[in-house]
């Protein structure tokens, strides 16, 4: 640090700030992390097995194995149906976690790094010829950058450049339960203007939530947030039967779980990752993991701008552009699952989150899927219309210049679906004859995504006429 100034600021301690923070601390630079002391009740979240890519790519694999933190098996859900759907993992555990357990233990592995920890809060942040940061006892920090990772709090992102999804206006109602026997699972059910969702964290105990609009959820007002939750599991259909042998620990407690976005992602010395700059629906279990891929990236940015100011602006576009179609992307997720509750209840909490508009149709990705699904053998080239164009992407630590594929089905916006790299699925798809062949192909090759985000990208290739199936032409 020279003249006082840290090289990178952090606000945040949890998964996006804390992995923001290792990275950059230990390639060299002067970190500071601002994290206080918080009382915020302790939720639990789901980490799929796909992420564990992403912990190798971190090198903190064997960090979060040795933590013991409680293994889950797969998802059970009831969605749109009283019939059970069971999705057991294929490629090896997820984990269940407590947040407050997790984000210590990452926030820990960035002071190994070298990382500073401030335990005060940030009053205000001005960002002019780099940033300067208020505390609340009065002192000032300085840096070169500043990253937001301060989650819903959001203190930089909150002035001016958050914008809420008015449609996905959502609370949850949170309370841990004592349900000895029961299995690893997530569970998730759908009710008629509702969801619930679980996540158990040891044999015997579960947390579980309510997700409610208080604008269009039936509810009792004025009765309390106990009455409210209870009134809510009622609801249901497996999860009243689930807890109906179960103890509820202590008060349940509702927090805001609404979703937004942001209008800005970056700009001259700062970023907003992770949940400072969007947050997704917890439907997806993406959560955390979403916030450290987001960290990884703020990274590699940061420290292309610091190395060669030269490629600071595309560094940042890149940063701002990639934000904003990972939040996309979820929200598209997002909406076809809610469709599908919607279709049998339309109910105003269903139909009112349906509206995201999408460059392609359930129909098209259906007949694209069942073609892929009844072909014996496949034989993927790309059509002629398909060509590469120059786009910024992330090479190690470094953004650079790289090519990608420009398609007329495709926008040039989107990148991913689902977690799946178009371009790179592009190029790999006429190197094989089989799908689950070019599944296994692709997971080795980029982050880890599960079977049915794989199907729903090829499919969508397929239907927007990327890719073509000569096999079938024959």
């Amino acid at each position: 640090m020279s003249d006082g100034v840290y090289d990178a600021a952090v606000i945040g301690g949890g998964p996006a700030g804390s992995t923001v923070a290792r990275l950059l601390a230990s390639w060299g630079y002067d970190i500071v992390v601002i994290a206080p002391d918080g009382r915020e009740r302790a939720r639990a979240e789901t980490i799929p097995p796909s992420s564990r890519r992403l912990f190798r790519l971190l090198d903190i694999v064997d960090r979060i194995d040795l933590a013991g933190f409680y293994r889950t098996a797969g998802n059970t859900s009831w969605w749109g149906s009283d019939a059970p759907r069971v999705e057991n993992y294929s490629d090896g555990p997820g984990y269940q976690v407590i947040r407050g357990e997790f984000d210590r233990l990452l926030l820990h592995m960035a002071c190994e790094a070298g990382a500073r920890v401030c335990r005060q809060k940030v009053r205000d942040v001005e960002i002019g010829d780099g940033a300067t940061l208020r505390l609340g006892s009065g002192t000032a920090i300085r840096a070169r950058f500043v990253i937001d990772a301060s989650g819903r709090t959001g203190l930089l992102a909150r002035q001016g450049l958050r914008v809420p999804e008015p449609d996905f206006r959502t609370v949850a109602i949170c309370g841990y339960w004592h349900c000895a026997g029961h299995t690893s699972h997530t569970l998730i059910e759908s009710y008629r203007d509702g969801w619930a969702w679980s996540v158990p964290v040891s044999e015997t105990r579960r947390f579980v939530t309510v997700m409610i609009d208080v604008k269009t959820t039936g509810m009792v007002r004025g009765q309390g947030v106990a009455f409210t939750y209870r009134t809510e599991l009622d609801k249901t259909r497996a999860f009243r039967e689930l807890l109906a042998a179960s103890r509820l620990e202590g008060t349940p407690w509702a927090c805001d779980a609404s979703l937004y976005h942001a209008s800005s992602y970056a700009g001259p010395n700062y970023l907003l990752a992770g949940d400072a700059g969007s947050a997704v629906d917890p439907l997806s279990s993406f959560g955390v993991k979403k916030a450290m891929m987001s960290a990884w990236l703020a990274a590699a940015v940061v420290n292309t701008c610091l190395r060669n100011c030269g490629m600071s602006a595309a560094a940042l576009d890149y940063f701002n552009e990639r934000e904003r179609q990972v939040f996309d992307d979820q929200m598209r997720q997002t909406t076809a699952h809610f469709r599908a509750v919607a279709a049998d209840e339309p109910h105003p909490f269903w139909t009112q989150r349906t509206a995201k508009e999408s460059f392609y149709t359930e129909a098209e990705l259906s007949s694209a899927f069942d073609k892929l699904k009844h072909a014996s053998t496949i034989k993927l080239r790309r059509a002629p219309c398909v060509h590469k164009r120059k786009v910024a992407r992330v090479d190690g630590r470094e953004i650079i210049f790289g090519e990608a594929l420009t398609a007329p089905g495709l926008p040039d916006s989107v990148e991913y679906l689902g977690g799946v790299h178009l371009g790179t699925l592009v190029e790999m798809a006429e190197g094989f004859s089989e799908v689950p062949d070019l599944f296994a192909a692709y997971n080795r090759t980029c982050p880890e995504v599960g079977l049915p985000n794989f199907l729903s990208a090829l499919s969508v290739l397929v239907a927007k006429g990327v890719l073509r199936n000569e096999e079938a032409m024959l």
